[in-house]
């Protein structure tokens, strides 16, 4: 049974930033409270916006692998502001610092830099109107010095983060890569055995059953019994070689299970439970499709949803092929905006004349798939009389 994620509060970085939000949180609302006192409408003023600016900094923390919050980026600033606002010679730019650590992860980086600008200016302003002194300016330049170098260290975080995906995303190709080549090799060596086998045995038979045949005719009636069943048991014989040189031929298709176990190194925090039975039908078709479609949804469950677990289920209901995905994530919303990832499961499993369903069961993601069945199993009465 799967469970939900823990929701990750406490990360070393979420600490150094609830740890230093709180040291210039107290500083400023201290400040506030008293030239103004604990009840003034500034001080509530300054809670407020202290509180709002570090619910902001979660929020915005958790879009970082979708489309840029500018709406909570813009109300944090709009936060620090006040804060600067409330109180001109506090520690406002400290709350700065915090704010630059989330703009590497959407803002571009030919542009990064220049978000210094914005995060001074309100302390700027706000020391300006008071008079601008030259303590004021060497705060404001050491404190521009920290949020630069938040700046750099989390823009090299990213960047990080990008290299590694990158090269989780080539090893799962390295991987499929020697997966072809293993079911290549596979199907050089079953068909050079089908060649061998028809080139050599398949002939010999051939001419025994001939060489029977002419025999039987020739012989005496007491012997004739004798020959005929000699007879018919190489001809059953050639027929085993025909099926076998047939099967032989075949290429192999790697199990859809197989397929999937070898995608789990590259999420090793995500694990994955399969329920697909050893004998579904080999379609080449339905497993392709499916295993992107797995592949797309391992993706978005580790990406987006911080899924720990999956489970993954394989049917097969009359001539179709179902499937169903689940994970323990968290929707962020709902209904689902379908960005290119999904949009392209939902255009193979069309194109391959399938069906698909997203739905939420407890906030958790589901992904159930139906695919018509394209080639039937190949049987022993379909092999054909021929001759080899």
């Amino acid at each position: 049974m799967m469970h939900a994620p823990e929701q990750r509060w406490f990360y070393k970085e979420n600490i150094a930033a609830i740890v230093s939000w709180a040291a210039f949180a107290y500083i400023q609302q201290a400040a506030v409270i008293h030239h103004l006192g604990l009840t003034s409408w500034q001080s509530l003023l300054s809670a407020g916006s202290l509180l709002l600016f570090l619910g902001l900094f979660f929020y915005n923390q958790r879009q970082k692998q979708q489309q840029a919050p500018w709406l909570g980026l813009t109300a944090m600033w709009l936060c620090m502001s006040i804060s600067a606002w409330l109180v001109p010679d506090g520690f406002a730019p400290g709350l700065g610092v915090l704010w630059v650590c989330l703009l590497p992860w959407f803002v571009p980086s030919r542009v990064l830099y220049w978000m210094l600008v914005p995060s001074l200016l309100p302390v700027l302003v706000v020391m300006a109107l008071d008079g601008l002194t030259q303590s004021d300016v060497l705060m404001v330049l050491v404190c521009g010095t920290f949020q630069y170098f938040a700046m750099f260290a989390m823009s090299k975080a990213r960047e990080e983060n990008i290299a590694r995906e990158e090269l989780s995303r080539t090893h799962q190709q390295l991987i499929q890569a020697q997966s072809i080549l293993a079911k290549q090799a596979a199907d050089s060596e079953r068909l050079r055995i089908a060649r061998d086998l028809h080139d050599s045995l398949g002939h010999h038979l051939t001419g025994l059953v001939i060489q029977l045949q002419v025999v039987t005719h020739q012989a005496d009636d007491n012997l004739k019994p004798v020959l005929h069943s000699c007879q018919q048991q190489a001809k059953q014989l050639l027929q085993d070689i025909r099926y076998t040189v047939s099967h032989l031929r075949q290429p192999t298709q790697p199990h859809l299970a197989l397929q999937l176990r070898a995608l789990q190194p590259t999420l090793p925090d995500l694990t994955m439970e399969l329920a697909i039975p050893a004998d579904i039908p080999t379609d080449p078709l339905c497993h392709a499709v499916l295993f992107r479609v797995c592949q797309e949804a391992l993706t978005n469950s580790r990406r987006h949803a911080k899924a720990s677990a999956c489970c993954i289920e394989v049917w097969q209901h009359q001539q179709q092929l179902m499937l169903r995905y689940r994970d323990n994530g968290r929707l962020a919303t709902w209904p689902l905006i379908e960005g290119n990832g999904l949009q392209g499961m939902r255009e193979r499993v069309e194109q391959a004349g399938g069906q698909l369903l997203f739905s939420q069961q407890q906030q958790h993601l589901q992904i159930d798939v139906s695919l018509p069945l394209s080639q039937p199993p190949i049987s022993e009465t379909s092999v054909s009389e021929t001759s080899v």
